[in-house]
């Protein structure tokens, strides 16, 4: 078993982990790239004031603010995987400190030195809040990173993470996809990775139905013109998939997952491993 099954503080699970299998199961991180103003997802969180609502068998979630994109997702993945250094801050925070050069290199975009955007997309994972209630109703109420600050010097960024986020990150099993993440970003339909970072938080094999699976990353599922974009993403990236260790029937469009042995997991304390179910 590959699976890290020791208690590790927090500092040091943020060395070994860059997600929790909760945030990447009840789709806080929508499957899209970027906010279309007639899509549904952007009509329903506008109709819903500016709150995004989704409910899942592992709990409900409600963002807030702005819509998180599996972009967000990938910036944060890019960060863990390109930080310079991290440390624990005067008030026991985690900060990263990162090249802002090196991140849009490894999300593979044409220019590495849009800085713009980049302090944009930082600025919107910071204003936005999550509230996560899990299925015994506990609740979590946070921000994912706080302060941050940029060097024009030495074209270093650092984001401090927040300690609702901590609290929380503390609290659930944690999932290690580092070494995926490579190929991940070589993904280009935001679907397709959000379904792949869904099949990581499993840490053993298992299938789903396309229909529930779309339900869980919060994709409209109730357009049958949505559906039938999704079904054509998911026909169209059977091989890619494969890279995953994901199988795809397309008669019944069942998706089954070969557990990956370079994805591991981290538990807290009074954790167990995500079971087959779960």
């Amino acid at each position: 078993m590959s699976e890290k099954k020791g208690h590790l503080s927090l500092f040091e699970t943020f060395k070994t982990s860059n997600a929790t299998v909760t945030e990447l199961r009840v789709g806080i991180f929508a499957p899209i790239i970027k906010i279309s103003a007639a899509s549904a997802i952007n009509k329903d969180f506008i109709s819903s004031g500016r709150v995004r609502k989704i409910s899942t068998a592992w709990g409900s979630v409600k963002i807030k603010g702005n819509i998180l994109t599996q972009t967000h997702r990938d910036i944060i993945d890019a960060i863990f995987a390109t930080a310079t250094f991290s440390e624990t801050t005067a008030r026991g925070n985690v900060a990263l400190f990162f090249s802002g050069y090196e991140v849009q290199e490894f999300l593979g975009m044409k220019s590495k030195t849009n800085n713009t955007w980049l302090k944009k997309k930082l600025d919107e994972i910071k204003t936005t809040n999550v509230e996560f209630t899990d299925k015994t109703g506990n609740t979590h109420d946070f921000n994912l990173t706080d302060s941050g600050g940029y060097s024009v010097k030495k074209d270093s960024f650092a984001i401090v993470f927040t300690e609702g986020y901590m609290n929380f990150f503390q609290k659930q099993v944690s999932v290690n996809y580092k070494n995926e993440m490579k190929k991940l970003m070589k993904i280009d339909d935001p679907l397709i990775k959000a379904m792949i970072r869904f099949f990581f938080t499993h840490a053993n094999n298992m299938s789903i139905e396309l229909i529930n699976l779309l339900d869980v990353l919060g994709y409209p599922t109730n357009i049958e013109a949505s559906l039938k974009k999704a079904r054509r993403a998911v026909r169209e990236h059977v091989e890619e998939l494969k890279q995953f260790g994901i199988t795809v029937d397309l008669k019944r469009f069942m998706l089954s997952y070969l557990k990956l042995e370079t994805v591991t997991h981290h538990l807290p304390e009074n954790k167990k491993l995500p079971d087959k179910k779960g």
